[in-house]
């Protein structure tokens, strides 16, 4: 027993020292890894330390505020400004609108006679088709029709059908190429077959939109992936060819769709596809839309767009928009929709203290003081014992009331100088505005000579009490001359009215002002005040597009109970029951211009000149809009003809000390 536990102690003892050995072989060998081998780099305490890892930056991301939430975001859904303000970020172009001019994005180059975008051919026609006539009316040919021969682009030229002769119509014919290398964001090429697509989508009868371009269209087909093919109606000639190119909707998506269910579906209404700058990432209803960077952006390549997120927030804006959001960081663009021209004083101080930047556009819509020159009494027979007397039958009269009314002090308060005081009905930056030398100054002196040379004098000398008539045609003896003058309710018009109604006084023209809801002051004749011609001044705002509405004043448009108070073709818009030949032809010339540029703007040029002479209405002011954003930013306009303010988000970056554009 003693021995085997001896044994039992040397083994264990001898275990000990193989542990040991083992123990120091591993540290020699540590000892020896530590030196540094022949040829190996040794790294000390003054060697060049590694580079930190580089911290990741947060996406640089633009905050539009928008006074709306859209509907959706379907193409041919609802047309709001807040829908097209998110849709500029998905659809670059296809065709952008600078001062009322075409510019191409999508496109290669606007189509023109002279790039050989636009080509003429003859079109045979027979009694019954459906051609254009030269107002570009769409009518069945018959016997009467006044349409362009083949080869006549002008009114010059122009033939009515005897009903008999064999005819020819001209019929443009209009190729779109497009940009190369353009993809939808889910990198499908974008193709001519696409634009094609989005024409049969709105030519279906379900989609709800103006079918006034199409009842214009021959065919409308892709040539080849980049050519896209526009063939007008025999007979239908246009200046603006770019407004027969259809915005494409993606038809690899959406083709298994029929137009009815386009309306509601979710890939249209509320992620459609686009091409440009950014793509839909999120919409969190009543809150906000996210979009991030679209990488497939066929100008990616020129590190556009800046921003990695755009985001759009709706804001209340009741019972104003709250411009501490900008500054705050809340908003880096405040969209024209929030409604600031009211708070046009606190931006200017705001901007002054470098705590904004401000951006103002006027037009394309404008205010006018209508006269009720003839009145629809008159339209029988004028009868001074029962029909309201003839004020405005003398242009002197209505002449001195331009003299009188203070447009200048309308200019500095109500539109703090930010609108010119209109020359005439078109805006300055117009392509077709007359240079018009009679401005009608603010000048109460003229004004109440020609008062006087007409008739109206102050007999009790007392400013303060309207003028009386005196030998004045077509007027009883001491008729005062006292007017009624409609306006819509709101702060703008009262702001106007007080003016107006001040500065008359001072030449003698007492006025009674009668506010109307905006409901009733665009009823109808005979019911309606205004339209149905019973009212002596009228304020009213009226729009302007490329082509100017000279139809506005057109003896053919004034609202009678003969055309069920809806004129000839516009409506009855001339309210003012003024009539005069040279203008009516200069009109109709012009409406019928065709391609021929020089004669649409010559023609309007002279019904400019007449309608500034004549005066059935004063001009007042263009209407202003007004946008905010934060001071560094760059790259931002506003273009009132443009379709939305954020026509260039691809391009906006941030740069302290940047001016506006």
């Amino acid at each position: 027993m003693e021995k085997t536990q001896k044994t039992l102690l040397k083994r264990h003892r001898s275990n000990q020292l193989v542990l040991l050995n083992f123990l120091v072989l591993i540290v020699f060998l540590l000892s020896a890894c530590s030196q540094a081998l022949p040829g190996t780099p040794v790294i000390t305490e003054s060697s060049t330390p590694l580079p930190p890892t580089p911290t990741l930056q947060p996406p640089k991301t633009l905050i539009v505020c928008l006074a709306t939430e859209p509907e959706n975001l379907y193409l041919y859904g609802d047309s709001s400004r807040a829908k097209w303000s998110v849709l500029e970020a998905l659809y670059d172009g296809p065709i952008d609108t600078n001062n009322y001019q075409a510019s191409p994005v999508l496109i290669r180059q606007i189509p023109s006679e002279d790039n050989g975008g636009v080509k003429l051919q003859a079109a045979g026609v027979s009694e019954g088709d459906p051609v254009a006539d030269v107002m570009g009316n769409v009518v069945a040919l018959k016997k009467g029709v006044r349409v362009f021969p083949a080869g006549c682009t002008s009114a010059g030229c122009a033939v009515t059908w005897d009903g008999e002769t064999p005819l020819e119509l001209s019929q443009m014919v209009v190729q779109f190429k497009l940009v190369e290398g353009v993809t939808w964001s889910d990198g499908e090429p974008l193709t001519a077959k696409d634009s094609v697509f989005s024409y049969t989508i709105s030519a279906d009868p379900a989609t709800k939109v103006s079918k006034t371009n199409l009842e214009r269209t021959q065919t409308y087909k892709a040539l080849d992936t980049s050519t896209v093919e526009w063939v007008g109606l025999p007979g239908y000639l246009t200046l603006n060819p770019a407004a027969f190119f259809w915005i494409p909707l993606p038809q690899h998506q959406l083709n298994t769709l029929t137009a009815e269910q386009l309306i509601s579906d979710p890939l249209t209404t509320q992620s459609p596809l686009g091409w440009g700058a950014y793509k839909i990432d999120e919409w969190v209803k009543g809150d906000h839309i996210r979009l991030v960077k679209n990488p497939r952006y066929v100008r990616a390549a020129e590190v556009l767009p800046y921003f990695d997120v755009l985001v759009y927030r709706f804001i209340p804006t009741t019972p104003e928009a709250d411009l501490s959001m900008v500054i705050t960081g809340e908003c880096d663009i405040m969209d024209p929709g929030t409604g600031l021209e009211a708070q046009m004083v606190s931006i200017r101080k705001l901007e002054e203290q470098g705590k904004v930047k401000s951006y103002f556009g006027m037009g394309p819509e404008w205010e006018g003081l209508n006269l009720g020159v003839r009145p629809a009494s008159y339209d029988d027979v004028y009868n001074p014992y029962e029909d309201r007397q003839d004020y405005f039958g003398d242009v002197r009269v209505r002449q001195a009331i331009a003299y009188c009314v203070d447009r200048e002090k309308i200019q500095e308060y109500v539109t703090l100088s930010q609108s010119d005081i209109p020359r005439t009905y078109l805006p300055p930056n117009h392509p077709y505005a007359a240079s018009i030398s009679s401005t009608y100054a603010h000048d109460p002196v003229l004004g109440g000579q020609l008062l006087e040379e007409a008739g109206w004098l102050d007999t009790d000398g007392d400013p303060a009490t309207p003028r009386v008539a005196v030998d004045v045609e077509n007027v009883f003896s001491d008729t005062e001359l006292r007017l009624n003058y409609y306006a819509t309710e709101s702060d703008l018009h009262a702001q106007v009215r007080k003016i107006i109604v001040d500065s008359l006084g001072e030449c003698g023209i007492g006025v009674t002002t009668n506010y109307l809801p905006v409901d009733e002051m665009y009823v109808s004749g005979p019911q309606g005040a205004i339209f149905g011609r019973s009212f002596d001044l009228a304020e009213l705002a009226w729009s302007t597009g490329r082509v100017p509405p000279c139809f506005l004043f057109a003896s053919t448009e004034i609202p009678t109970e003969r055309n069920k108070w809806l004129g000839t073709q516009f409506g009855g818009v001339n309210i003012t029951g003024w009539a005069n030949d040279d203008y009516d032809l200069a009109c109709e010339q012009a409406l019928s211009a065709g391609l021929d540029e020089e004669l649409l703007r010559s023609t309007n040029q002279r019904m400019q000149e007449i309608l500034m002479e004549e005066l059935p209405v004063l001009p007042l002011f263009f209407h202003v809009k007004a946008m905010v954003s934060r001071p560094d930013l760059c790259g931002l306009d506003l273009d009132v003809t443009a379709r939305s303010a954020l026509r260039d988000i691809e391009r906006l970056t941030l740069m302290p000390g940047c001016a506006a554009d």
